[in-house]
């Protein structure tokens, strides 16, 4: 049994996938912003729950809905997702099933686009998704990560999420140890246009720097190491990234071939990895936060 928490604006095929794999004793909690969300009106499955979040103060919406979820959650453990996941259809009972075998369990994200430039940058995600959540404790994935609350200081928790950006980068500070399972690759297919693949990218970088800005900054470091180092042995680090990444696509089961894009996600790594760190905005789920540190948000629009 589980409360599954759901942040989205509209039902999705993902979040239909989702609904079939309820059980009787699990509830799903649907958070909107505004009653006037196209999932307001919509059929929600049985065991499904609708909040309304209201509009974030000080933290991003997804922090402010799952907040107020979690405040409304009957069950111990607790299942956070997003609504662009694709899942097959054992995803809710193997997620519950490695909660309870591990504890904090996350999902491994393979974020994938058919449009440019993101297609150019898939070998970047996938290759520091195995460093970042696959390797290290460093940050939880919230499309697919599971906890009982039982377990951490979940008042802390959200009274925290009211405050910040993001809520599994969050969560990996209020845990002792996360599992990252080979058996929860999720592909999430995005919008991949230059100023979505600008913003989701830089949004990124900037939740590492946020809470590991010494490791974020040590990976940025590496990446202008090895860029340097295309410069005096081109051929030689050319075919050492492009036979990495193609490892780490073989170890994530992913069929793509854009493992043969690992050289120019290479040059624009660092390039990206710059702009999250200074740029003092960006626009997440249609609104426009200024992040100024951990616990310091600003709603602009």
């Amino acid at each position: 049994m589980a409360t599954v928490i759901l942040p989205t604006f509209e039902w999705t095929r993902s979040c239909d996938q989702l609904g079939r794999q309820l059980e009787s004793d699990d509830e799903l909690l649907v958070v909107c912003d505004s009653a006037d969300d196209p999932v307001a009106s919509a059929d929600l499955p049985v065991g499904a729950e609708l909040l309304v979040a209201g509009e974030p103060e000080g933290c991003s919406g997804k922090a402010n809905a799952i907040a107020l979820a979690l405040e409304h959650a009957s069950q111990d453990r607790i299942v956070l997702t997003d609504d662009d996941v694709e899942r097959d259809d054992d995803w809710l009972a193997t997620i519950k099933r490695l909660g309870e075998e591990h504890g904090t369990v996350t999902a491994i994200p393979v974020f994938y686009s058919e449009e440019y430039p993101f297609k150019l940058l898939e070998p970047l995600c996938i290759v520091l998704a195995s460093l970042v959540v696959d390797q290290t404790d460093w940050v939880t994935w919230g499309g697919g990560v599971t906890f009982d609350r039982r377990e951490i200081d979940c008042e802390g928790y959200i009274d925290d999420l009211r405050q910040t950006v993001s809520d599994d980068a969050l969560l990996a500070e209020y845990t002792d140890e996360v599992v990252a399972s080979h058996e929860l690759v999720n592909p999430v297919r995005v919008p991949g246009g230059p100023r979505v693949t600008y913003e989701r990218i830089t949004r990124f970088v900037t939740i590492f720097y946020r809470f590991t800005p010494r490791k974020t900054l040590a990976i940025l470091g590496l990446f202008l190491a090895v860029a340097a180092a295309g410069i005096v042995a081109p051929l030689l680090v050319a075919f050492g990234v492009t036979y990495l990444a193609r490892n780490r696509y073989r170890a994530f089961g992913v069929d793509r071939r854009t493992w043969l894009f690992a050289v120019p996600s290479l040059v624009l790594a660092p390039l990206f990895g710059i702009a999250g760190i200074v740029r003092p905005t960006f626009v997440w789920g249609g609104r426009r936060y200024r992040w100024d540190d951990t616990f310091d948000v600003t709603v602009l629009d």
